[in-house]
């Protein structure tokens, strides 16, 4: 499964050329070399085949593991992507319900990227980043981490809220 690669430029570039080769890929980095993929939500109902093609023009490739997601299957879809068995190892974007086992994060490759990262709940659960901000607070003191009001996490701290 290759990764997006960005074409050599000639010296007589199009317009196009200078502003990317495709609407739904941008490039960054020092000398502009990473892509970044844009999804864009008018593909959905587009028949645009210049934003619904990036997938198809880069043979990229996704799977859904352990979870039901409409949304992101009808978006990569109407980008090009193509659905893989969820036991293929043969995908550019892993969407997965859960955490992933370390071994199999080891296990990919450079071009393939995943949802989810190693402890990342502790950033996207509300009271477990406010147990980190706390935690940080108490570490570095309240005035460089006053970036939140008081908070409570209930049940746990109904006596204090009261």
């Amino acid at each position: 499964m290759p990764s997006v690669v960005r074409e050599k430029e000639d010296s007589e570039s199009s317009s196009e050329d200078e502003q990317g080769d495709h609407p739904c890929i941008t490039w960054s980095g020092l000398s502009k070399s990473i892509p970044v993929l844009l999804f864009l939500p008018e593909a959905i109902v587009s028949k645009d085949r210049n934003i619904c093609s990036v997938g198809e023009r880069y043979n990229m490739a996704f799977k859904i593991v352990r979870t039901e997601s409409r949304l992101v299957r009808r978006i990569l879809s109407s980008h090009g992507f193509h659905e893989v068995h969820p036991n293929s190892n043969d995908f550019n974007l892993m969407w997965t319900g859960s955490h992933l086992k370390p071994y199999i994060l080891r296990s990919l490759q450079e071009f393939q990227k995943v949802n989810h990262f190693p402890r990342s709940y502790e950033l996207t659960r509300k009271d477990r980043l406010y147990k980190n901000i706390q935690r940080m607070q108490q570490t570095h003191g309240f005035k460089n981490f006053h970036i939140i009001p008081q908070t409570f996490v209930l049940p746990s701290e109904s006596q204090e809220f009261r």
